[in-house]
Parts: C-alpha cells; structure tokens; sequence
C-alpha cells in the first residue's frame, strides 16, 4: 500500500495535491490551549473561519462519491456541519463517547464526547455498515432473526471506545491526544474498500495513515509538525 506523510501547513499543501480521495478523515486542532510546539496555534481567534477554509479545500480533494469526515468537540463540529450543510450531502452525525478523568468543572458537566460529522460529495457513497449484537435478547422477533442466522443490527450512532490514554499499549511517545485505532479502524472499514485513498491533513503522529495501511488502504497525512516518526 501507498503511505506518505507531508510535512506543512495543509492549507497550502492540499491544494497542490493532484490525487482526489475516497475519504478524508481528520482530526484537527480543538482551539483549547493545548502546548503542542510554537508550530501549532492552538488558541485561534478566527478558528472556525480557519476550518472553512480547510474544509473548502477538502471538497475540492474528494473524488465523486468521497466521503469527509471530521472529529472535533460538538461546538465547533455544529457551526462547521451548518456550514457543510449546503455543500455536501450531509450522512449523519456519530456520537464518540468515552471515559475520562479530566475536565472537571463546578460550573458544567464533564465533557465525556466528541461528535464525528460526516458529509459525502455524492449520493452513492461507500458504506460497510459495522453490526453489533441485538440487544433484547428475550423479544421473539429477535429469536426469530438469530435463528434465521442473523449476527446483529447496523450499529448505533454511539461508539464507545476509551482515549488513547498514556498507559494504553498503542500509545506512541510522540505527539498528544492520539485516536485511539479501535476509532479509525471502525470509521475507515465503514466507509472506505481495500485500496481506496485516504487523507488526514492533520495527521498528527500518523495513526490515520498507520491504520490505513494496516487495513489495506493507500494514505496520505499532512501535519505542520514533522514529528520524530519514520515512514
């Protein structure tokens, strides 16, 4: 499979890109403080005019039917899925819940969730629903259908996979808030094929890319940080 990593801002890498793509999947900056390096501004007063301009970009790089998918936190996602909305086909709105020890606030709830918004550039996108296994086992028409050989329904729209935490054993030493691979792995088998294209511009320490050619697919991250991960 075909994995590269660009080293750049993606703003002005992405339009130089000749490729289009199957899906692009990203993970940006979420504006919250974070001190990655004095590369990445993470405290943007123009940050959703910034994710307009990116996410502009992006249709550009989506083939016919590809699909863009982007994780953040649901207040900012909100404004860019309004600003998709008349753009691309709007799929639908993941919920990704997980655990956390941080964040705690005596004026707000704990913030347990980020939300993926996902838009296709046509109609006839890929999809390979995930199934899970049916939960009221005790109803009849469930029996029916597991004796039929059925092995679940589609998915909710609720994944719950932990972070990637410090201790977890896929952690790299390299770079901060990595997606956990159970994540991509779920968001890539959806909606893409064996050797499709994918793309992160914000590709971070690479874990888009690494599950992309672990599940058979070719890959292309951007990062404006070269972190210290050899391709």
């Amino acid at each position: 499979m075909f994995k590269q990593r660009i080293t750049g801002d993606c703003v002005e890498i992405m339009p130089k890109l000749e490729r289009k793509f199957d899906l692009i999947l990203t993970d940006p900056i979420y504006n919250v403080g974070w001190k990655y390096n004095n590369k990445v501004k993470d405290n943007r007063k123009d940050y959703i005019e910034w994710c307009y301009s990116w996410v502009d970009i992006c249709i550009g790089l989506l083939k016919e039917n590809g699909i863009l998918a982007i994780i953040n936190y649901p207040e900012h996602n909100n404004r860019i899925f309004t600003y998709l909305y008349d753009k691309l086909n709007p799929i639908q709105q993941i919920v990704w819940n997980y655990n956390t020890n941080f964040g705690f606030s005596s004026r707000k709830y704990t913030r347990s969730h980020r939300t993926i918004i996902l838009f296709s550039k046509g109609n006839d996108y890929t999809f390979n629903p995930i199934k899970q296994p049916y939960k009221n086992l005790n109803d009849k028409r469930i029996q029916k259908l597991i004796s039929e050989g059925s092995k679940g329904t589609n998915h909710y729209d609720v994944i719950n996979i932990n972070l990637c935490k410090n201790i977890s054993k896929e952690k790299k030493n390299i770079g901060i808030n990595q997606l956990p691979n159970k994540l991509v792995d779920f968001l890539i088998e959806s909606f893409t094929n064996e050797g499709d294209w994918i793309l992160d511009p914000f590709v971070g320490n690479g874990t888009v890319i690494d599950r992309a050619d672990v599940l058979g697919r070719n890959s292309v991250g951007i990062d404006i940080v070269d972190y210290d991960v050899s391709y």
